[in-house]
Order: C-alpha cells, then sequence, then structure tokens
C-alpha cells in the first residue's frame, strides 16, 4: 500500500460547489494520479480503506459557506389596478418594461383566489412602484382600496392614471351609481391632499416610469445598455429642460418683485426729495440723498428679516380635537344628571364682584329656595380643560349620513355607561365629503382611534375606501362593523324574465368584485390589528371590552 506526500486540504468555495452539484474548478495535480494513491487521515494513521481514504478535513465554518436560500425576488414596478378581461397590461405596459429590462409583477390571473392576497402583498413589498391604472370597463372595487391604503401610507412611488374618467364615473350598477360618484369625489381628494401624481393616459405613465427607473441609473450604467442608451440620453435631456424653465421662472419672478419694489421706491424717494427740496432751499442736496438711501437700505433690511423669520417660523393652527372633552354629545338628552339652580342666585361676598356678566353668573351657586329652575349639569361652571392630545376619544364614523340612529340608540349609551369619550360628527348629516376630508387631514399627525359603520349596500365602496384610507395611517386604529346585509346588494322583486337577467348578471358581477375587495380590507385589517365586526352591537360593545375578538 502506498501512501500519499499529503492529504489535499478542501476550499470552502469547493465544497460549497461539491454541495450544489457545480463542477469544481480544475486543479493543476492530475486527478488520476491522486486517485490511485491512498491518503493519510488528519490523526497520521493510514485508512485502512482499499481504494482511497473517505477521511475529509473538518468543514469549514462561518457565512461563507452558508448560502442564500430561496431570496426574496424584488420587482421595479406593481402593475396594479383593473383586472378582468382587460388587455393594458400585455398590450402597451409589459412589451415596453420588457424592452427598458425593467421587472414587473402582474396580479393578473384567469382565476382569483384568496390565496393571491398574500401572494400580492409580498409582491407589494418588494416592489419599487406602484402602477395603478383604472380602466371604465370594470367595477375597479379592489384598486380603490389599494390606492387609498397606499396614499395613506405615504408611499412615495404611487403613480394612479385613470382612463376615461368622466365615463368610468358612469360606469356602474344603477342603484350604486350615487356611492360611486361619492368614491371618485372621496379619491380626488385624497390624491390631492397627499400629492400623488395623477395621469390620464398609459403613454404618459410609461413616461412617468421610465424616467423614475431610469433615472436613477449612473451614466456607465445606462451606456453599457443598448437599449436604455437613448432613453437615458432624453430623460437627462427633459430634466435639463423643465430646470431651465424652472431657473428662468423664478429669476423672472425676482426680477419683476425687485423691479416693483425699485419702481414704487424710487418714485418715493423722488416726492421726497422734490418736496424737501422746496422746503428748503438752501440745505444741499447731498444732505438729503444719505439720509435718504441710508434710510432705503435700513427698510428693505427690516423687510427682508421680517420675511425670513417667517419662514423660519410659520404660523403654527391650532387643533380644536386636542381639547379634552366630556364623554357626552353636543344636545343635552334627558339621561344627563339634572340639578336644581336658583334663579335669583346669590354672589358671593367674599371675592370682588367683576364687571364681566360671564364671570359674575360662574361666581353663582345654588340656595335651596322655591323659585329654582332645572339646569343640566353640563351647563354648570367645569373647572379650567388644558389643551392636550386626547388618544382615548373615539371617532364614531357611518358611510350613511342619513341613518345615525345607532349613534344615539347603541353607542351613546353603551360609551357614556363606560366614560368613554366619543365624537360623532364624522357620522352627522353635516359631515359632507369636504368637511370629513378636512378633518381627516386635520389628524394627519395625532392618534385617533375610529369606530367606521357600514348601516347600508348603496354606501359599501365609499365606506370601504374610507377604512383603507383610515387603515392606511399607522398612528390611527380602527374598529369596523359590516353587517351581511350591507355586502350584498338584493334587486326588486317586480321585473320582467329579460331584466331579470340583465340586472341579475350585473348585480352578480358587481357583489362578486365588491367581495372580494372586502376580502383584501379584512388582510389590511388583519394586519394592522383592527377588529372587523358583523353586528353593531357586538361591536360598540368592543369599544369597551377589547377582550372581544372580531370575525
Amino acid at each position: 500500500m502506498t501512501r500519499c506526500s499529503a492529504p489535499r486540504e478542501i476550499s470552502v468555495s469547493e465544497e460549497t460547489a461539491e454541495k450544489s452539484g457545480r463542477k469544481s474548478p480544475k486543479l493543476p495535480i492530475d486527478n488520476k494520479k491522486v486517485a490511485k494513491c491512498t491518503t493519510v487521515c488528519i490523526n497520521s494513521e493510514e485508512c485502512k480503506v482499499t481504494k482511497n481514504c473517505v477521511c475529509k478535513p473538518p468543514k469549514p465554518t462561518g457565512p461563507s459557506d452558508e448560502w442564500p436560500r430561496n431570496p426574496r425576488k424584488t420587482y421595479d414596478v406593481f402593475l396594479g389596478g383593473s383586472c378582468g378581461t382587460t388587455v393594458w397590461r400585455r398590450q402597451s405596459v409589459i412589451p415596453f418594461l420588457k424592452k427598458r429590462g425593467i421587472t414587473y409583477y402582474d396580479p393578473q390571473r384567469s382565476f382569483w383566489s384568496e390565496n393571491m392576497i398574500y401572494e400580492e402583498s409580498i409582491a407589494k413589498e418588494s416592489s419599487s412602484l406602484f402602477l395603478f391604472v383604472i380602466d371604465p370597463a370594470t367595477v375597479n372595487a379592489t384598486s380603490f382600496l389599494e390606492i387609498a391604503y397606499f396614499a395613506a401610507r405615504k408611499s412615495p412611488k404611487l403613480v394612479v392614471v385613470f382612463l376615461g374618467k368622466t365615463e368610468w364615473a358612469e360606469k356602474a350598477h344603477p342603484d350604486d351609481l350615487p356611492d360611486r360618484n361619492r368614491t371618485c369625489q372621496l379619491l380626488d381628494r385624497i390624491l390631492e391632499s397627499h400629492q400623488v401624481p395623477m395621469l390620464h393616459t398609459i403613454p404618459d405613465a410609461l413616461e412617468f416610469i421610465e424616467e423614475e427607473m431610469l433615472g436613477r441609473q449612473s451614466w456607465r450604467e445606462a451606456i453599457q445598455s443598448k437599449n436604455n442608451r437613448m432613453a437615458f440620453l432624453r430623460i437627462w435631456a427633459r430634466r435639463i429642460v423643465r430646470n431651465v424653465r424652472s431657473l428662468a421662472t423664478k429669476t423672472s419672478k425676482v426680477v419683476k418683485s425687485y423691479a416693483t419694489r425699485t419702481v414704487v421706491t424710487g418714485f418715493l424717494d423722488a416726492a421726497f426729495l422734490l418736496t424737501v427740496s422746496f422746503a428748503f432751499p438752501t440745505v444741499p442736496l447731498f444732505c438729503i440723498l444719505i439720509p435718504l438711501l441710508f434710510l432705503n437700505v435700513v427698510v428693505f433690511g427690516v423687510i427682508h428679516k421680517v420675511k425670513q423669520l417667517r419662514r423660519r417660523y410659520p404660523r403654527m393652527i391650532a387643533d380644536s380635537s386636542a381639547v379634552m372633552y366630556n364623554a357626552t354629545p353636543a344636545i343635552p338628552s334627558p339621561r344627563l344628571t339634572m340639578r336644581t339652580t336658583n334663579v335669583n342666585g346669590t354672589i358671593n361676598t367674599t371675592s370682588m364682584v367683576r364687571r364681566r356678566s360671564k364671570q359674575n353668573f360662574e361666581k353663582l351657586f345654588p340656595e335651596e329656595g322655591s323659585a329654582s329652575f332645572i339646569v343640566p349639569q353640563s351647563f354648570l361652571p367645569k373647572p379650567e380643560t388644558k389643551i392636550s392630545i386626547d388618544c382615548s376619544v373615539v371617532e364614531l364614523c357611518s358611510s350613511s349620513l342619513s341613518d345615525n340612529e345607532w349613534v344615539q340608540k347603541l353607542a351613546a349609551p353603551t360609551l357614556d355607561g363606560k366614560g368613554t369619550p366619543y365624537s360623532y360628527v364624522l357620522a352627522s348629516p353635516h359631515a359632507q365629503l369636504e368637511n370629513r376630508m378636512n378633518c381627516l387631514r386635520t389628524w394627519f399627525h395625532h392618534h385617533k382611534k375610529f369606530f367606521y359603520y357600514i348601516p347600508s349596500p348603496t354606501t359599501f365602496l365609499s365606506g370601504m375606501v374610507e377604512i383603507a384610507y383610515i387603515l392606511g395611517h399607522t398612528n390611527w386604529e380602527g374598529t369596523v362593523c359590516v353587517p351581511p346585509t350591507s355586502q350584498i346588494l338584493e334587486g326588486p322583486d317586480e321585473m320582467s324574465e329579460e331584466e331579470k337577467d340583465n340586472t341579475r348578471a350585473a348585480r352578480r358581477r358587481r357583489n362578486d368584485c365588491y367581495q372580494i375587495a372586502f376580502c383584501y380590507l379584512k388582510d389590511m385589517a388583519k394586519r394592522r390589528q383592527c377588529r372587523v365586526f358583523t353586528d353593531i352591537t357586538v361591536a360598540v360593545k368592543a369599544l369597551v371590552d377589547p377582550s372581544i375578538r372580531g370575525v
């Protein structure tokens, strides 16, 4: 038996290549010669194997020998928006992205299953840009929710394309047409509040994607790619043109501003100089000009300093929602505590009587007597409230402004009984769309708790969009109640057979799309640990009992 001179050490790359099945690099020693001689063990004992030594050095440890398994794939663009039978992806967008070498994720499938929600959520987390195209030929319920959700999350790269916006607002089930128009207006306000780019043609969207994806590349990377050279040069040319236009616009504004100030100041100086010259003809001219120029310099300097201070310290706007309120509705109800108060109350003589009638009224205290009237407890003097951010106020919201009986019958008694402060401004008939968005815009930086109720199927879409917008804010908490009767749209019984077939098909299509959107909404709520209920009584009890779980 022959002995080899020395055992050959196996490197990390060779061992990893051997494990993964790849061929290891050729060695200067002939493999056949090595195979003929037996190797020596590490402990300097001959291996009792007839052909070869099977002993190997210990495996190298460390991060270098561990290859990542199943790394998450990243995408440049997530192609959201209308699915169904639409062809805008495979006809326009996907060929353009392939030509530019931009990776994408296409969620359009022949059949939808609930398992796709998780797959799409992984793709959304791994995408750099979200493109949502709204086609008027589809219902687009899920797309509405996702647009509101990502806009609230302040996604830096969100682009929305409305194709035929006027036609899109009219393509809906007849019973859903008012709610569809309300959803259109709501999305407009949301996109405007968060400054989300809104386009109307697919070529504009492709140009935006090209500039966002290719514009971030370096010159070396762009020139090395044959397909992206001209596109990269066009992007830089457009950027130069925009910068030149912006600089020219700013320069013209500054010149006009200074020219106006100079002309006005010149007229005033000339009038002052002529007046002083006629009044005091013996005074030398330079004795008038020098103080006048010095006065101009001081005035311009003060104005410039004031503008700097205004830009540095902008005026703060107070928020009325930060004030602590009692857990009582605005209009006193018979449940409020009453107290008898003397009509001709007595003024406390130990304190100085002040002239202001309000403070005189606050000094009145009840005295036992026959001349008395009933005053609600909430109208009596209260200690001075301190302005602070109250995180315990529950904002009661409803998608239907005309149906708010649940506030007085269920929510108010339950919350009053537990002493939980609440506000139903977003459930009152006066909370129109513009007022609602103003309230939500004011609460952007506050921690808020919302209770949202969808009482009717005719407001199901706008309610889901508003809930998705609330869930998109990380500093907001929510509890949602959607009864089964609000999820399905039922049709009238008195119809002809032909009308029944057409209307039934449109209603079934509408209900299916809305149910898919509701599945996405429940997934959003689950990720935000938001409870969803189907019974309004249980949902209201859950506001004061955190142990109650949703569906």
